[in-house]
């Protein structure tokens, strides 16, 4: 067993352990963390997770516990901060990691005041996409940075994929806030169902005022539910049609897309050209014609569709936390 300790803070007022990874409540960076925590568990270094949780409780080989009890008397190895370089105040740790969820711009730095501890405390910046690396400015990572991405929740590799099974006509937005879904509205509206009018469009519910002019092009709501709800859900579906939108950093949704065989159909805004091979994985275009035209293509040429799955399935192992537990072992160890 690794003498190691890390230790993982999360400032957000969400209080969860690894318990709740199939709940309705977490979004990506938690469900991630969690992940990055059991796999690191599992190559048997002591872990702690802080978040804002009332309780102590063990699962799966991490101590979860409330980030208001933190022993300064125990010095970690590695203490990883979510985007918030003030709460290495709180422990003792060698080296430091800030696990950052945005591309902090230096206003936004100042405005969080983060400025004096994050010159005190000296960590380095993960970023978890090639683009969020670009983005990040000198002045917000003088300390270091380094790109190591992240990956979706097992359940989705592990899952069996029916490469003969040709689900109905329909693709789904499967994004919580709203990101160019306007945009993606009009080119479905003008540009796709006219010419495919039995194929269904499926959003996320409460970010639009949902109406009879939506409902008559065939877009619907779906419903929000559990992961692994979702995933069975996502099933029925032929691809992700997702704009892309500049202020995404690791667009898991996409990702857990291409484990399943699902195409994404995209301008590639954003992380989204991080997550998505054009021809492979899906489809990277440049005009709204374009996005169109390999959605319909998608919808209604099922020799077509079953071709790009089956060729996603030859690269759905690729990037799993295994071996993203082994990048942040090999940097900071």
């Amino acid at each position: 067993m690794s003498n190691k300790k890390i230790i993982i803070i999360d400032n957000s007022n969400l209080s969860y352990s690894g318990r709740d990874i199939d709940g309705e409540v977490l979004r990506g960076t938690e469900t991630s963390l969690i992940l990055l925590a059991e796999h690191l568990a599992k190559k048997e270094y002591y872990i702690d997770f802080c978040t804002n949780i009332n309780q102590n409780i063990n699962y799966k080989n991490v101590n979860y516990f409330n980030k208001n009890k933190i022993n300064k008397n125990i010095s970690y190895d590695l203490a990883i901060a979510v985007s918030d370089s003030n709460q290495f105040d709180l422990v003792c740790a060698k080296k430091k990691a800030i696990f950052s969820v945005s591309n902090q711009p230096f206003e936004k730095f100042l405005r969080k005041k983060q400025l004096f501890s994050f010159f005190k405390h000296k960590p380095y910046v993960i970023t978890l996409c090639n683009y969020q690396y670009n983005k990040r400015s000198f002045l917000t990572s003088i300390f270091g940075k380094k790109m190591i991405p992240i990956a979706v929740d097992p359940k989705f590799l592990n899952l069996e994929i029916d490469l003969d099974y040709l689900p109905k006509k329909k693709v789904i937005y499967n994004i919580r806030s709203n990101r160019n879904l306007d945009w993606l509205l009009n080119i479905w509206c003008n540009k796709i169902f006219p010419y495919s009018n039995d194929s269904e469009l499926y959003i996320t519910p409460n970010i639009i005022e949902y109406n009879d002019d939506l409902k008559n092009n065939n877009i619907f709501l779906r419903d929000i539910k559990s992961r692994s709800e979702m995933i069975n859900e996502m099933k029925d579906y032929r691809a992700l049609t997702y704009i892309g939108h500049k202020s995404d950093i690791f667009t898991l949704t996409c990702e857990e897309a291409v484990k399943m065989c699902m195409p994404v159909i995209t301008f590639g805004i954003g992380s989204v050209s991080d997550r998505v091979i054009h021809n492979k994985t899906g489809f990277i275009v440049k005009t709204d014609q374009e996005f169109a035209n390999y959605t319909l293509k998608i919808l209604n040429d099922d020799n077509f569709y079953l071709n790009l799955k089956k060729k996603m399935h030859t690269l759905r192992h690729e990037n799993n936390w295994e071996t993203i537990a082994d990048m942040w072992i090999k940097f900071f160890f």
